[in-house]
C-alpha cells in the first residue's frame, strides 16, 4: 500500500471532479493503469470503504490525479466523503495495475470512451503526444451530455497531430454499426482500447468483433457503477 497526500478537486463538469495528490517519490505507473483507494468515513454504505480509480494524469504530470463522477444527492457514502476530502490529508491505495496500456504502436488505435470511462484514456493520449507518438489515432467519445470532461484538452492535441481523429456522440446519438460505417469506409486493421459503462463495453467490443476485428486486438476497461 501507498500513502498519496491531498492537493486539490477540480471539477472538470457538473457532477465530475477531478482529485489531485502528491506523487510520492517512488510512486510510478503506465499510462491507462488504475488503483484502489481506501478511504475510511462515518457510516459506510453496503459498497464500503474502496474504489478503484484509474488514474487520469498521465506519468510526466508528476501529480497523481484520479476523476470521478459524483452525484451529491444521490451518491455512495464513499462519493460523498470523498468530495468532502481536505488539503493535506491522506489516503491510502495500492500499487498500479492494469492492462489498458499501449504495448505496440505499429498500426492504427482506436479509443472507445463513455462517459468516465475516459479517465485512462485521457492519460494514454496525454503520454502519447508528450512522447510525440499521438499518430494515426482515432477517439470515440460517447457521452450523456455535451459537457465532456477534457475536452478542450484532447481539441488542444487534435490541433497539432493531424492524424489524431475525434468523434463525439452526445445523447441521443449512439456508437453503432451505422455511424462506424459512416467513419470508416472500410473498418480499419487496429488495436481497440474500450472503456466505460459495462453495457457500451460490451456492445462495442461485439460489433468490432463483427466488422472483423480479432479479440485479442481489444482491450477493455469496465466501470460499472460509477
Amino acid at each position: 500500500m501507498t500513502e498519496l497526500k491531498f492537493r486539490e478537486r477540480i471539477e472538470n463538469a457538473p457532477d465530475v471532479y477531478s482529485f489531485i495528490f502528491e506523487k510520492p517519490k517512488d510512486f510510478n505507473w503506465i499510462a491507462g493503469q488504475f488503483i484502489q483507494v481506501t478511504f475510511p468515513h462515518d457510516n459506510p454504505d453496503d459498497r464500503g470503504i474502496k474504489r478503484f480509480f484509474s488514474i487520469s494524469s498521465a506519468p510526466f504530470e508528476k501529480i497523481v490525479m484520479v476523476t470521478t463522477r459524483i452525484e451529491i444527492n444521490n451518491g455512495s457514502s464513499f462519493k460523498k466523503a470523498f468530495y468532502g476530502i481536505k488539503p493535506e490529508m491522506m489516503v491510502e491505495c495500492t500499487v498500479p495495475s492494469g492492462k489498458l496500456i499501449i504495448t505496440r504502436q505499429d498500426k492504427k488505435i482506436i479509443f472507445v470512451a463513455g462517459g468516465i470511462g475516459i479517465t485512462p484514456i485521457r492519460s494514454i493520449i496525454l503520454d502519447l503526444d508528450n512522447n510525440n507518438k499521438l499518430q494515426n489515432i482515432d477517439l470515440l467519445y460517447s457521452n450523456r451530455d455535451d459537457n465532456l470532461p477534457f475536452k478542450n484538452e484532447f481539441n488542444d492535441k487534435k490541433g497539432r497531430n493531424s492524424t489524431f481523429n475525434i468523434y463525439y456522440f452526445i445523447n441521443p446519438d449512439r456508437i453503432s454499426e451505422e455511424t462506424i460505417d459512416k467513419i470508416f469506409s472500410e473498418f480499419p486493421d487496429c488495436y481497440a482500447f474500450i472503456s466505460g459503462p459495462p453495457g457500451l463495453v460490451k456492445g462495442v467490443e461485439e460489433l468490432f468483433i463483427l466488422k472483423g476485428l480479432p479479440k485479442e486486438s481489444i482491450r477493455t476497461d469496465y466501470f460499472p457503477g460509477y
